[in-house]
């Protein structure tokens, strides 16, 4: 089911991929936290990010109503954590590239959703610190801690490894579809 998304993700360079319900992904509203906590700096401060893109139990309800998800992954080389932000970047940017191309096929914010690692990057300052509205809103993709999401236990329901077979950093997109 959904080959043709499945085709335009390897092609995007994605690596791997689990696919489930919307129902069973395993959720915690607790881990709002470390949302609120803000290391990212993302927090108050972006569209895609908590809490303008929802509250931690709105967001679970809407992922749980979702009837199937696609889970991808790549792994990434990092060394060191010297360079993570640019290869969470690098990720989103795959991220947005598929949603894009699913857009072309037909699929919009009212049938599906993809989730990727973090906040938005797409702006050096978001429209949200402005007062002005999201400047790409058919490209920004939410943020999957937002969604309160338990990767380590969706990966492992879906025999996904957390860690890099190579010794790289493995981040997570998922494919919302309702």
């Amino acid at each position: 089911m959904y080959d043709e998304i499945k085709k335009l993700a390897e092609t995007i360079g994605f690596e791997k991929c689990g696919e489930t319900k919307g129902r069973l992904i395993p959720c915690d509203t607790s881990l709002r936290r470390f949302c609120e906590q803000n290391v990212c700096g993302k927090y108050k401060s972006c569209y895609m990010c908590p809490p303008a893109e929802g509250s931690a139990e709105t967001l679970v309800a809407k992922l749980h109503n979702c009837k199937d998800v696609l889970v991808f992954t790549r792994e990434y080389p990092c060394e060191d954590m010297s360079n993570y932000l640019s290869v969470q970047i690098a990720h989103e940017r795959r991220s947005q590239m598929l949603w894009k191309s699913m857009q072309k096929l037909g699929y919009t914010k009212e049938n599906s959703r993809v989730l990727t690692v973090g906040g938005c990057h797409l702006c050096e300052k978001c429209g949200i610190l402005t007062g002005e509205p999201c400047r790409h809103p058919d490209t920004a993709c939410p943020s999957v801690s937002g969604y309160c999401i338990e990767v380590g236990k969706l990966a492992e329901s879906l025999g996904l490894s957390m860690t890099g077979e190579n010794g790289g950093i493995v981040f997570f997109c998922l494919v919302l579809l309702k």
